[in-house]
């Protein structure tokens, strides 16, 4: 019995030591593990939702699903021509969609480049899911194919961020 109550005891003591993770600190680490690329730094943006910011220390030569202009116009780069350049210019954004099904989430990454560097915006996009309730996202099911027009405009919705960031670094 007393051996009991001090496996009790010892396994209450070591419960408070160990430090948890909040599910925000959860999900941001899920996410940094769906970029295709190393990231040095990923931290959540203030006052917007489920968006975060990365950095890495060189150069990702990643190529994208899409480019962005100062305007926030976006084309596809890969098409039946060539891409006209194969590493990332200084004046556009390069977007690169992932979509984790299993997860029922769709990051939409954009890169800007700046002294050689990689930085740039992640736009989340998650089913609710009892994982991660309280994260205030969206409640249907975004990795459904049959719901790509609602992705797509949501994504498009999110990039001002990333648009903007553009404008000031070409200044």
């Amino acid at each position: 019995m007393k051996r009991t109550i001090y496996y009790i005891l010892a396994f209450a003591l070591c419960s408070c030591a160990v430090q948890r993770t909040t599910t925000s600190e959860e999900f941001a680490k899920d996410v940094q593990n769906d970029i295709p690329f190393k990231v040095s730094e990923l931290k959540a943006v203030s006052n917007h939702d489920n968006t975060y910011c990365f950095r890495s220390d060189g150069y990702i030569g990643l190529l994208p699903d899409y480019e962005v202009d100062s305007e926030g116009a976006s084309m596809i780069f890969e098409t039946t021509f060539a891409p006209t350049h194969s590493t990332q210019p200084s004046n556009v954004i390069w977007r690169n969609i992932v979509i984790n099904r299993k997860a029922k989430r769709v990051l939409c990454i954009d890169r800007l480049i700046q002294n050689c560097r990689t930085f740039g915006y992640v736009y989340v996009l998650q089913s609710q899911t009892a994982q991660y309730s309280d994260s205030g996202t969206f409640h249907w099911d975004v990795s459904n194919p049959k719901l790509l027009l609602n992705v797509s405009g949501a994504i498009e919705g999110m990039s001002g961020l990333s648009v903007e960031t553009l404008n000031t670094i070409m200044k």
